[in-house]
This record gives C-alpha cells, structure tokens and sequence, in this order.
C-alpha cells in the first residue's frame, strides 16, 4: 500500500480506538474556521462538541498542539491560552472567577481530575494540578498544586517516585 494510505489507515485506527481524541479534531477545526473568519460554523461546532462528547472548547482558545483531554466528559476549557502538550485527566474546569479574566497554561502542563483552575491566573511550564485541586493563584513552572485551594507542594513533600512520575 502507498504511504499516505498507510497513514489514513493509522488515523482511522487512533480515532476509533480513542475517541477522546475526537472533540479535539472538532475544536482544531472550529478554531481554523474562527481564525479564517468563517461566521455561524465555529460556534455550531462547539455546540457539537458539547452535545456529542461533554466538553466545552471555545474556538477562540489558541491551544498549543499535543493537546491530550483524557476523558472530555464535563471538562471546560476558557482559557487566554493553553501551550504545548497540555494533559488534561476528566472533569475539568478552566474559567473565570469575579472578573472577566481567564487563565493561561504554559507548556507541559498536567491538570487532574476534577481540578478548577479559575481568574486570570499563570500556570507555568511543566507545572502538575492535583485531582479536585482549586487554584486561584499562579503556579510557577515546574511545580505541583493539591488541595483546596491549592497549595505548592515542596520538595519534601514529594516522594522521589512520585516527583519521578509527574514528569514522565
């Protein structure tokens, strides 16, 4: 067989198998026909990808690439911006908190199940978000936020396996 059809094959075989990867190819699309100024349409597929998958992507977000959303279900991604490789577990909240200020993701970051992350906040580079953590303020690069709200854990706090893991 040709490569491209080798390559058609692949794709075909990711999307049936993980169809989480599904309302990322909705919202890729959106955000194209958005920046290409193509009325009614991104907005009918964010209605898309709410109604047949759970989540919520305004085609206005710039995401990086390697976005990873787990399991879309009940996840909802306002944001200012999302970086590069972004993870993103199940049931996640990113959004306003009083004002109208959204958060920004850097690149590489890990987000829990359950976790909100809320306002005009900074998560920086590498950063981990605890499941059911609430953050409210920023993350600098490289760290790792539990609880309620959130706090930083320090170096003691993390095992070296457990620091080991989140950065794989």
């Amino acid at each position: 067989p040709a490569a491209g059809s080798v390559r058609a094959i692949g794709v075909f075989r990711l999307c049936w198998r993980y169809p989480a990867v599904w309302p990322t190819g909705v919202y890729r699309l959106s955000y194209w026909l958005k920046g290409h100024r193509v009325p009614i349409l991104p907005t009918l597929l964010e209605r898309v990808n709410l109604v047949l998958f759970g989540i919520e992507i305004s085609s206005s977000v710039p995401i990086g690439p390697g976005l990873y959303i787990a399991h879309p279900v009940g996840t909802v991604l306002m944001a200012n911006r999302i970086g590069a490789n972004a993870s993103f577990i199940s049931s996640i909240t990113l959004g306003m908190r009083e004002t109208h200020a959204f958060p920004i993701l850097g690149d590489g970051v890990k987000v829990g199940a359950g976790a909100r992350i809320l306002g005009g906040i900074k998560l920086g580079d590498d950063c981990t978000v605890g499941a059911n953590a609430v953050v409210i303020k920023d993350v600098p690069p490289g760290a790792t936020a539990v609880g309620v709200p959130a706090r930083l854990l320090s170096k003691k706090e993390q095992p070296e396996a457990f620091a080991e893991s989140l950065r794989e």
